[in-house]
């Protein structure tokens, strides 16, 4: 990554992907900005557009290899397994439990959403029946609106919500279109 790659006007940062070596541009966080200025003003230091965004000891190229080896480093002083990608994990799964898949494959880069959703989207019992609960509790409201209203609810016509005389109809209309009429014997 370059200098150039960090847009702050913008507000998001380049990010060549692995696959087809295409850019992408991701937003970055407020709180990010003035933590690469104090970054460049303390460490780095400022330079033409095409240097490297993040330099090693003597001023290299930070590559991905020295960044993975310095962080198993500083992991195994403080007894934690930790490598690069585990950020990057992290950071999906967060997209997809608070954000959704879509945001999530977006920011990561991934062509197809079903990518992102093998990798990411886990359905455990718990949240499945706090779901049926949730549906169960909406349409009861439903159920309740309806009634209070006048409209057909479940009991009377067999819906649960409730609908006016027209588009009860219109419904029956569609849902007869094309088929006997149900006092006709088959």
């Amino acid at each position: 990554m370059a200098l150039a790659d960090l847009d702050r006007r913008t507000g998001s940062v380049v990010v060549r992907l692995k696959g087809a070596r295409d850019e992408h541009r991701v937003p970055v966080a407020e709180e990010f900005w003035p933590l690469f200025s104090r970054y460049l003003a303390e460490e780095r230091g400022f330079g033409d557009p095409g240097a490297p965004a993040w330099v090693a000891r003597g001023g290299r190229a930070l590559s991905y290899a020295t960044f993975e080896s310095s962080l198993r480093y500083l992991g195994g002083k403080v007894g934690a397994r930790v490598n690069a990608h585990m950020f990057r994990h992290t950071l999906a799964q967060v997209l997809v439990d608070n954000c959704g898949l879509k945001v999530a494959q977006e920011v990561l880069g991934h062509r197809h959403l079903s990518t992102t959703a093998d990798a990411y989207a886990r359905v455990d019992q718990a949240a499945m029946v706090r779901a049926l609960e949730h549906a169960n509790a909406a349409v009861d409201r439903a159920a309740r609106v309806a009634a209070e209203r006048g409209a057909t609810a479940d009991g009377e016509g067999g819906y649960v919500f409730g609908y006016d005389a027209a588009t009860l109809a219109a419904l029956e209309s569609l849902a007869l279109d094309g088929r006997p009429d149900p006092g006709e014997p088959r």
